[in-house]
């Protein structure tokens, strides 16, 4: 079976078993017989019993027992029983030993010779289950199945012989340890002996790196980790932030080698990993020093799971935020460190002068939970207040498997089947501390020179420059010297070592500025070209639109092939996934037109970075909202100007908007910017709020002052903070200087004033406009769910604007303002011509450039939905958004919403609408799929989708533009998901016309999610397993997406289950990048969800130290637990989770569970306040329209 996975239900049909047979084994570590197993295995492949020859003496019955079994088993027609061959006949050939054992005596073991031994087939083996390794690792084993049957008789015996024998070797070794064994005191390790306390974990290394040495001679042996001498009489020079280790080491004679030897490292050596654990720790600024250049060789090893390093910081003392005297404070994770110096580095004058270094004293030590390396210098040194020092040390780091610090991947090379390691790295937001220790902070700025050791079985190496220098290091190993960097934070930088290979961009275009290099595997590089013509288009439009020119030489493009962003834009080395890449060019591999546009964005948004987080970088993490929304408010504004036909800005108005406000509706969002305190802290700033809610914010203020202004206020911001940092109140002011000189911001507000009120409250507002005669009156209100919260007085500085019949404004420019501070409503004069005006349309927020939902009264709605046609795309999309949204908090009646939801019944190819209506419908969907409810509201929305599907079909067309692929698509997904026959049968037939023919994909891209889900769905393990093999097949990312989105849209709870444990099984092909992916498909599917979280509560340790806490892969397993939660027991099982992960330490896990519990909070409000009364809706409609229920 591909991958070793063997349903128990489909076994016997695919291991080809004829008939079952019970097998005894023996544990084949301890030599004694165990229990016979009630385990099926085929009889055609038993084998005969083998004694070994360590076995004890056993008596001639239990011989002829052993004999008399193996033959009866071999000899027995298929499903003959115990009994039958035991009680044959008289005068059968069994009789005599049937009499012998009938006879025997249990007290007789004075003459027992042998044990019974038979082949050990555990029923994970059979049935491709996991067995773990010691390192928690969960591996699949797949075997042929051996073995004999075993009598009844037999097992009695085999029994026995286990008692006696556990009871005798208890015994023999309790003797033995008592009367001829001294204990043996143990000697903590040579890192760990001077430092007790520390709480370290020893890491066997190959030896220390130095920066200035010369590569070492080749060694013969290698040698152990020296034992480290102090370089000042007072100097503590070698601490380890590790555990002891319980069991004592053999005695080595340490030999202190030659600074720089690195020994080659046995492949056989472990190193403990304790970093897989998610943990939750303050983050301390340390103040009082800053970093000036880093100097770093570092040698990663994928045998040794470590880094050997050498590291020199420059480093000034910085009396510019403080004057008292501090000691220097370096960030580190896991790091041992050893030979440290610190030298007083010569002014300027003095180096030219030839002045000796100067080497200072200092003592040394770990800080709070080994979190710092704390370096103290003698007092008399505070009077220097420009005091320049030279820090040098050698280091140990780990190469962790979590895809987080310095990490390593794999894949398989399909010339010669054999796995490729790849070392990638991952430093943002806070793991550059994993790799080497450093001031770990944005604010942090430094250059770096960066140089890798690498064994020659890599044939490459790459960084944030370009290679100015390569040399052999020693024997079998080569030395990457890379050109310093720009001044850059830690996080952005990072190194790969590999065997990619590049797809020649960079030889084709070598006059073009910067270099353009695209590095992937070898078998990916015909996927690359679409990446490489967006990254050409892109790059000049940047750089007319900043002023500025790319800073720097080159850009390399890598996809790795796990990773745990979608992309991460370090200066000069983004690295992608994948998916986030590549687009094969292959009719049959073609990504579909959302991937297309997905892949084009991605890389306009990591490259918007190079420019706006690269070169200028906010000071703190809580205004990562700023560098992370305007990378991606520009990757629209590019993509618009590269593809207009793609519309994306209309996009931004459903799909960010979606993003943001379904995380910023209740009271578990955050203020867009928060302090900052601890990694929880920070792991949970990476979300939709500040993704999403910081574009649209951005989008917004570009509405408020203009066009002009926006730009040229980026480019006064990008010139005066070039290579250093900045924060939101640089950013207020000079747009407020610029909007003031354009005339498009009064003069009487500032931009800090507008900004404060969205970016330091959670939520957004809902303005509430009700017709007073020819005049508007606005007031607004938090939208908050489960239901508006009178109590709740947040406000906010919003942007008015609006159009009518009569008036049309023709741009974004707000005409009014609602201040935050104001009481009272806001009064529009003369909106009308007459006060009778109830025929007349009057819609707010123009092309949805403020950040709010707008609630009409019942006049205002009713002239909306008369005149819904001729309203702009725009508004109708947000009408309908807004009507779903404003009902699920109780604002509307449901009415409304499903009155506006028929609009789509005659708007067949309106994509913007039917786009918009998906969150919402995916809301009720959710929330009736297991209520009586649901018939109604499926036949309902039948009803509306069938018009469109019979439009389009399950075709595509050759000749479609982006957009009508993309709707095509839409309409097809809610066809099939309202279970239109035409859709699933149409989509089985395809899935298994491409079953006949495997090699032959006949299933258009656009549709195959559709088609792949829905055929998985309606179909049996068949079209599961076939999915499965075609994952693991093909060298596509994107059909791998799909396919593996699709495996959890099955109906078998055993698929569902296999599913899920695949995830946390190396073996399986489901790389960690993807594994909450696999999970939210499962818990999204309304059979699986129950299987979800039953999975989550049985492996929860097992997933967190698989997973770790990178990139909150369980924080997201939980929240996606909630869709289907609308119960009040849910409740409760949610708090036995948080009690569990509690009594293990999973505080992060706790806290999504507390944001999980407000979710399933909300929906059982819901349920309880609206569903009646939806439900009779829809009764109401169905018996109006005589809609066919079934």
């Amino acid at each position: 079976m591909e991958g070793g996975y063997v349903n128990e239900e489909d076994s016997d049909a695919i291991m080809g078993v004829e008939s079952p047979a019970i097998i005894s084994y023996t544990n084949p570590k301890l030599q004694i017989p165990l229990m016979a197993s009630a385990i099926y295995a085929p009889t055609t492949t038993s084998t005969a019993v083998t004694p070994t020859s360590a076995t004890a003496a056993t008596s001639k019955n239990a011989s002829a027992c052993a004999s008399a079994c193996a033959s009866a088993s071999l000899s027995s027609p298929p499903g003959a029983s115990s009994a039958a061959i035991a009680g044959g006949g008289g005068g059968g050939p069994l009789q005599g030993f049937v009499t012998k054992l009938r006879n025997f005596r249990f007290d007789n073991t004075k003459n027992i010779r042998k044990r019974f031994h038979f082949d050990y087939i555990s029923k994970d083996r059979f049935l491709g289950g996991q067995l773990k390794t010691k390192n928690g690792q969960k591996y699949v084993f797949n075997g042929h199945p051996s073995g004999v049957y075993v009598s009844k008789a037999c097992l009695i015996i085999a029994a026995f012989i286990t008692v006696v024998a556990l009871i005798s070797t208890i015994g023999i070794t309790y003797f033995v340890t008592r009367q001829g064994l001294t204990p043996k005191e143990v000697t903590p390790s040579c890192i760990t002996s001077d430092h007790s306390d520390v709480n370290a974990t020893p890491i066997q290394t190959a030896g220390w790196v130095s920066m200035n040495s010369p590569p070492p001679p080749p060694l013969t042996t290698p040698t152990p980790s020296p034992t480290p001498t102090s370089t000042t009489p007072t100097t503590t020079t070698t601490l380890s932030p590790s555990t002891t280790r319980a069991t004592p080491r053999p005695e080595l004679k340490m030999v202190d080698p030659k600074v720089g030897d690195i020994p080659e490292v046995p492949p056989s050596v472990d190193v403990e990993d304790n970093s897989t654990k998610p943990t939750n720790r303050p983050l301390k600024l340390y103040e009082g020093w800053r970093p000036l250049h880093y100097s770093l060789l570092i040698e990663p090893s994928v045998e040794a799971s470590a880094s050997n390093g050498s590291l020199t910081i420059e480093i000034e003392r910085d009396v510019a935020k403080v004057t008292s005297w501090e000691p220097i404070v370096l960030d580190v994770h896991n790091i041992s460190i050893s030979n440290v110096r610190v030298i007083r580095a010569p002014l300027s004058k003095q180096a030219n002068n030839g002045s000796e270094e100067q080497e200072l004293e200092f003592d040394s030590d770990y800080g709070d939970d080994n979190a710092t390396f704390v370096i103290s210098l003698d007092k008399a040194l505070a009077e220097e207040t420009q005091l320049k020092l030279l820090l040098s040390l050698d280091f140990i780091s780990q190469v962790t498997d979590t895809l987080q610090g310095v990490y390593k991947t794999s894949y398989i090379n399909p010339d010669t089947r054999k796995e490729e390691w790849v070392i990638s790295t991952q430093f943002s937001p806070i793991d550059a501390r994993r790799a080497f220790p450093c001031f770990d902070r944005p604010d942090m700025k430094a250059n770096f020179s960066v140089s890798i050791v690498r064994s020659n079985q890599y044939k490459m190496a790459l960084s944030n420059m370009p290679k100015s220098h390569s040399s052999r290091y020693r024997r079998g190993y080569v030395r990457d010297d890379f050109m310093t960097t720009p001044k850059m934070p830690t996080y952005l930088v990072a190194f790969i070592v590999s065997n990619m290979v590049d797809s020649r961009y960079a030889a084709l275009d070598s006059e073009m500025s910067p270099r353009v290099e695209i590095w992937t595997r070898p078998t990916f590089v015909d996927m690359t070209h679409y990446a490489y013509k967006m990254v050409r288009k892109f790059l000049p439009y940047y750089e007319d639109y900043f002023g500025v020119k790319n800073k720097l030489p080159k850009i390399d493009l890598v996809s790795v092939p796990d990773f745990g962003f979608g992309a991460m834009e370090n200066w000069g080395l983004i690295t992608f996934r994948d998916s986030a890449l590549l687009v094969p060019e292959d009719q049959e591999l073609a990504s579909s037109s959302e991937h297309m546009q997905y892949v084009a964005q991605i890389i306009a948004h990591e490259l918007a970075h190079q420019w706006f987080g690269n070169l200028v970088t906010p000071k703190w993490w809580d205004d990562l909202w700023l560098k992370e929304g305007f990378a991606c408010y520009m990757s629209y504004k590019a993509l618009e100007h590269s593809h207009p036909e793609f519309q994306i800005m209309d996009t931004l108005t459903t799909l960010e908007f979606k993003e943001s406000m379904e995380h910023d509706a209740d009271n578990t969002s955050h203020a867009i910017s928060f302090d900052v305190r601890s990694t929880n802290d920070v792991r949970r700033i990476f979300d939709p709020i500040s993704y999403s809610k910081g574009t649209i914010l951005l989008r917004m203020l570009n509405s408020i002052v203009g066009d002009v202004a926006f730009r040229s206020a980026t480019r006064d911001l990008l010139k005066k903070y070039a290579y250093e940092n900045m924060d939101r109140d640089d950013l207020w002011a000079i747009l407020t200087q610029h909007g003031h000189a354009e005339g498009t911001l009064p003069k009487d507000l500032n931009v800090k004033e507008i900004m404060d009120s969205w970016i330091t409250q959670p939520g957004y507002p809902v303005v509430t406009v009700e017709r007073r005669g020819m005049d508007l009156a606005l007031r607004q209100e938090r939208y908050l769910l489960p239901s508006k919260n009178p109590a709740d007085l947040s406000s906010w500085f919003i942007p008015i604007t609006f159009e009518t019949e009569g008036l049309h404004k023709g741009d974004n420019i707000p005409s009014h303002w609602m201040r935050s501070q104001d009481e009272e409503d806001l009064i529009v004069t003369n909106v009308f011509a007459s006060s009778n005006n109830s025929e007349n349309v009057v819609y707010l927020n123009l092309n949805r450039q403020g950040y709010y939902r707008v609630n009409y009264d019942m006049t205002s709605w009713l002239a909306l939905k008369r005149k819904f046609g001729s309203l702009p795309t725009i508004t109708r999309a947000q009408l309908l958004d807004d009507a779903l949204h404003l009902s699920q908090a109780e604002y509307l009646s449901y009415d409304i919403p499903l009155t506006f939801l028929m609009e789509l019944y005659n708007a067949v190819s309106d994509e913007l609408l039917w786009s918009a209506a998906k969150p919402g419908l995916n809301y009720l969907i959710n929330n009736l799929k297991r209520e009586p409810a649901y018939e109604t509201f499926r036949a309902f929305m039948k009803f509306i989708v069938t018009p469109a599907f019979d439009h389009y079909g399950l075709n595509e067309p050759d000749n479609e533009s982006h957009l009508q692929l993309k709707h095509r698509a839409l309409v097809a997904y809610f066809a099939c998901k309202f279970n239109y026959d035409r859709c699933t049968q149409v989509a089985q037939r395809k899935f298994r016309d491409w079953m006949k023919d495997p090699k032959k994909n006949p299933i258009k891209p656009n549709l195959k999610s559709v088609i792949y889900c829905t055929a998985l769905a309606e179909g049996s393990s068949a079209e599961w397993y076939f999915a499965y093999k075609q994952y693991k097949k093909t060298t596509s990312a994107s059909e791998k997406e799909e396919i593996l989105t699709s495996l959890g849209c099955t109906t078998k709870p055993w698929l569902l289950s296999k599913y899920l444990n695949m995830t946390i099984n190396p073996t399986s092909g489901i790389l960690k990048q993807d594994g909450a992916l696999a999970f939210r498909t499962v818990a999204s599917n309304a059979i699986g969800h129950e299987i979800a979280f039953d999975f989550l509560q049985s492996n929860i340790k097992e997933i967190a130290e698989y997973y770790g806490d990178g990139f909150s892969t369980l924080s997201e397993m939980i929240k996606s637990l909630t869709i289907y939660m609308n119960k009040d027991y849910h409740k409760h099982q949610l708090l036995d989770l948080a009690d569990t992960c509690r009594k293990l330490g999973l505080k992060a896990v706790e806290s999504a569970i507390v944001l999980a519990l407000e979710q399933v909070s909300n929906n059982i409000h819901w349920h309880s306040h609206s569903y009646h009364s939806l439900k009779s809706f829809l009764e109401g409609i169905v018996s109006e329209f005589e809609i066919n229920i079934f």
